[in-house]
């Protein structure tokens, strides 16, 4: 059943439930922010001890209204939440909002509560708003099914902003920034409706051009990556402040996947394949917001330059700016002899820009602003200005700048950021830029930061690539079976093989040819160096015969009923650069890729690059330099280059490989896969099979 949520967001006529003549009541709250709002459409109270409230009657019950209204805002405690959602829907109405908190939030009992409304809801299809929540306001339409005291009605535009916390979306109603809103929706409890099915509305609303989401976590991964992708297509941006940052994300047991990508790196992987931007405050989502809604078309590519008016102000944002990712590239040859003219022949020109050089003038800032736009290559010009919202400082510097970049109407991004943020941006300043739709930032890091998200979406992928993922399949109970089945699928290992006896084991060893590695190997011992259960570079049949002897006293030591292990004599790889790729598949989010420094390396470097997977090996390729691997690859300090092409395309069959075990597997890593000049063999492989697949049941 589709739930009505277009009644939550767009009501035409109103109950709310739990007015009373107390002021501070939250029913009389939400009765006074609905007029306050302006709403046109009728508007009810209800509440049984009064027949009136001041000029407005009042009806004892959902019931006693003369019609079924579209929405019913229900401000009673949470023990009287579950039997009015019922009378609700005998009503015919469809739409409610419940703030009150104590349901899922607080004890058992309120677990249960909780699920009485979901039950219900579900019974008459019912869409409810919470609860736990401050409701929402709908700006242009003149809703305000909102519960605090002290509402400030928002100037109408083009913000849409979608929390899971109500005191979030209240301080962003404040709109300090002055961008105006389409729609401030507070999730709370999300018991029916969520913040995808939110997403899913504002992302077909041609009112809203950039949506802000603040929330700890996505209940409905799935439909979530619908709606995102939806806004996406019609060119919405959407910012997202995620909870969880911390070091205290779920890891798996038994991989280094785990600990590699925590769910934060997860999430940051998801939203980048979904072209939503991360930001990690208040601040910084408020100036991001700021820059991009000044500009929601198709943005190109291009280097950013960055000019102040300080030599200390520009090494302070390459410090700054460098921590950020941002880049500043070498000015050209051309543009350095354009802005010659305005500057002391002594001084080293670069970028960052510091464009006082014979002193401040009209006309010398002119020369450096038209010789930065005559180059090619740049796309991106910020000015970073000492403006202070109380005036004084470089107010009047600020302003001449501000008027030759609007009367220059070029298409390059042009931004202007406080080099503070203490007093907020100069008003006088802000005048003239807002003619030329020019964005002025506030305070210098959450400024660059901005510029930084803005660089990472318009270098974002077009749309989300597609590997095909092929079908799953059987996998062997023995660790060479397997590696035979990835070579079968492109994936490089190196020749094994169970060895029952000293004999057998020295037979593979002159088979594959000396040296040779012997290993043993039990699902429940993943870290088998550390256990001592691995023998690296054997040269001849005596030490071979010493190792199996040696290896199978010890893997009777650590060996269990149902998991006795097995020992492997293997080929050894070439010498060459290790890595690890690891595979973790999380339930409706899906396959995520996690690439880095692998072997002894893992714990060392504690680096990874993430992607939701399956990748192609361009991406696979573009991973591996994300992190100190790619320059090792290419040969650091003397050493060969190795076959780079090699290890992506097993990185990318892997990622293949992983996606079509997701039903039964939750992570699995080949760690290391070593990549030589000659090519890329795996030579160890982990897998770790999903909690609710037993043994009996595996593939």
């Amino acid at each position: 059943m589709r739930l009505p949520i277009k009644k939550i967001l767009r009501p035409k006529s109103i109950a709310v439930v739990g007015v009373s003549e107390h002021p501070e009541a939250i029913g009389t709250r939400v009765m006074n922010n609905i007029r306050k709002m302006g709403f046109a459409g009728p508007l009810y109270a209800v509440n049984p001890r009064y027949e009136k409230i001041g000029e407005l009657k009042c009806y004892p019950a959902l019931s006693a209204l003369p019609e079924p209204v579209d929405a019913a805002f229900l401000a009673v405690p949470s023990h009287g939440g579950p039997d009015l959602v019922e009378e609700a829907g005998r009503c015919g109405i469809r739409a409610l909002f419940i703030n009150a908190n104590g349901y899922a939030d607080g004890d058992a009992d309120g677990v249960a509560l909780q699920r009485r409304l979901e039950a219900t809801a579900a019974k008459y299809g019912i869409a409810i708003c919470g609860p736990n929540n401050l409701g929402i306001m709908n700006v242009h339409d003149r809703v305000a099914m909102w519960s605090p005291r002290y509402m400030k009605v928002p100037k109408p535009g083009s913000l849409g902003v979608i929390s899971q916390s109500g005191s979030i979306a209240l301080i962003l109603s404040e709109d300090e920034r002055d961008l105006g809103f389409a729609y401030l929706i507070t999730a709370g409890n999300e018991a029916v409706l969520n913040i995808a099915d939110y997403l899913a509305e504002l992302a077909v609303d041609d009112r809203v051009e950039v949506i802000l989401l603040f929330s700890e976590t996505i209940r409905d991964p799935q439909k979530f990556q619908a709606a995102a992708l939806k806004a996406r297509e019609r060119g919405k941006r959407i910012i997202a402040l995620k909870l969880g940052s911390s070091s205290e994300g779920r890891a798996l047991v038994q991989a280094h996947t785990g600990s590699l990508a925590g769910e934060d790196r997860l999430y940051d992987a998801y939203f980048k394949a979904l072209n939503i931007l991360r930001v990690r405050d208040l601040d910084e989502m408020l100036e991001t917001a700021v820059l991009l809604s000044k500009d929601t078309a198709a943005l190109p590519t291009g280097g950013n330059v960055m000019v102040t008016l300080s030599g200390g102000e520009a090494a302070l944002i390459a410090d700054l700016g460098t921590d950020l990712g941002l880049k500043f590239p070498k000015l050209a040859p051309e543009t350095l002899a354009a802005l010659r003219p305005a500057f002391p022949p002594y001084s080293n020109i670069g970028n960052p820009l510091d464009a006082w050089g014979l002193g401040f003038a009209a006309d010398r800032f002119r020369i450096v602003l038209h010789a930065l736009l005559a180059d090619p290559n740049i796309n991106l010009i910020g000015f970073s200005v000492d403006a202070p919202g109380r005036g004084g400082g470089d107010v009047p510097y600020a302003c001449i700048m501000a008027e030759a970049c609007v009367e220059a109407k070029i298409s390059k991004r042009l931004v202007f950021f406080n080099n503070t943020s203490g007093s907020g941006v100069n008003a006088e300043v802000r005048a003239i830029l807002d003619r030329g739709k020019i964005p002025y930032l506030s305070g210098l890091r959450p400024a660059l930061a901005a510029i930084a998200n803005w660089n990472a979406l318009r270098s974002a992928a077009p749309e989300i690539k597609s590997p095909v993922v092929p079908k799953a399949v059987a996998l062997p109970a023995s660790q060479p079976k397997c590696f035979a089945l990835l070579n079968e699928l492109g994936i490089g290992m190196v020749r094994a093989q169970t060895v029952l006896s000293a004999a057998s084991a020295v037979a593979a060893a002159e088979k594959y040819g000396y040296p040779v590695a012997t290993k043993a190997i039990a699902e429940h011992l993943p870290h088998k160096s550390d256990l001592g259960l691995v023998r690296l570079n054997l040269a001849s049949a005596r030490q071979v015969e010493d190792a199996f002897a040696d290896l199978s006293k010890r893997l009777a030591k650590y060996a269990r009923p149902s998991s006795p292990g097995e020992i492997v004599l293997q080929a050894m790889a070439p010498s060459g650069v290790e890595l690890i790729v690891g595979i973790r598949n999380e339930v409706n989010f899906g396959s995520f890729v996690i690439v880095g420094p692998g072997g002894v390396l893992v714990e060392l470097a504690n680096q990874a690059s993430v992607r939701l997977g399956p990748v192609d090996e361009s991406e696979a390729r573009a991973m591996l330099f994300e992190t100190a691997a790619g320059k090792l690859l290419q040969g650091a300090r003397g050493a060969p280059t190795c076959d780079i092409d090699a290890a992506a395309a097993a990185i990318a069959a892997f990622s293949r490989f992983g996606a079509a075990q997701s039903a039964q597997l939750s992570a699995l890593e080949i760690n290391p896969l070593i990549a030589s000049p000659t090519g890329a063999w795996g030579v160890d492989l982990l897998l770790d099979f999903r909690n609710d697949v037993p043994p009996e049941k595996r593939q």
